[in-house]
């Protein structure tokens, strides 16, 4: 009875892991019915393992953020990915698993707009601040509810909570692989903090937050140059805004993006023929 018991352990775990890599291929491949159709079965196969119902909310989220095309798609996504978190036991869930369902609670209300959304997200929040109430990323995640609820100060305050938080990059027992992670963290924040001082129209305190962000990762994040350039587009500075885009271009030449910026910052100069160069840019890229 017991080989026989193995036996089945194992044939579940085969086909739970071959469904999970059915579902990665339908999400890459946009075909969203197929997804949940294929979760289904994972699940049904290892209804308690976690890792399978956080790749599966993960999944969702991504599908929200990147793929979906209109709003309804995304909020019916993340409601089937909170639903699929409210069924973990709240004395099983690890402390990752939370922080992935404040996370799905925050960009749902980001997209409702609703005052209720909001609230349970708030909730969400700060319970994972009262489970670990030291952990940076934390803080991190609250400040991102804070800007999509536009409260710019308590935003900034979540923000400087959690760069206080990070350890010191050059400790001494610090190996690389956790190094790169915090790197990754503090960009974000720092990127988050260049937004809080945009909306308040503080363009010189936003740049510096933008910079601090890049050279964090130089590379990692061309788009933080669109920003920059928007910077002194609000200001009036057509040609600094050029010259920004045109870096960010630099680092990233495949993306449609910086060419249809720099067409439009062409056309609001007035120099005719440079948009029309960036336009067939834009065009033979699309």
């Amino acid at each position: 009875m017991f080989l026989i018991l193995v036996f089945q352990h194992n044939i579940d775990v085969f086909l739970a892991d071959y469904y999970f890599r059915q579902a990665r291929i339908a999400g890459l491949n946009n075909t969203w019915p197929a997804v949940l159709e294929k979760y289904k079965k994972v699940l049904w196969y290892q209804p308690f393992e976690q890792f399978y119902q956080r790749q599966f909310v993960l999944d969702l989220l991504w599908g929200a953020r990147v793929l979906a095309e209109d709003k309804q798609t995304k909020i019916d996504l993340l409601n089937v990915a909170i639903e699929q978190m409210n069924k973990i036991p709240e004395k099983d869930r690890i402390f990752e698993t939370n922080v992935y369902l404040a996370r799905i609670l925050s960009f749902k209300a980001s997209l409702t707009q609703l005052e209720a959304d909001f609230k349970q997200a708030e909730e969400a929040m700060t319970y994972i601040a009262q489970l670990s109430p030291n952990m940076a990323r934390v803080y991190n995640e609250w400040c991102q509810l804070k800007i999509y609820k536009q409260v710019w100060d308590e935003a900034e305050e979540r923000c400087e909570r959690a760069l206080l938080l990070y350890p010191d990059l050059n400790h001494p027992k610090m190996n690389k692989v956790h190094q790169k992670l915090v790197m990754a963290e503090m960009n974000e924040v720092y990127e988050k903090l260049g937004d809080i001082f945009r909306f308040r129209a503080d363009y010189q305190e936003a740049e510096e937050m933008y910079i601090q962000s890049l050279k964090l990762m130089p590379l990692g994040r061309p788009a933080v140059w669109k920003k920059i350039g928007d910077l002194y587009y609000l200001q009036g500075d057509i040609d600094t805004a050029i010259e920004k885009n045109l870096h960010g271009y630099s680092l990233n030449p495949k993306d449609s993006a910086w060419s249809r910026a720099l067409m439009a910052l062409y056309i609001e100069k007035g120099d005719v023929e440079s948009a029309k160069i960036w336009q067939e840019k834009a065009q033979a890229l699309d």
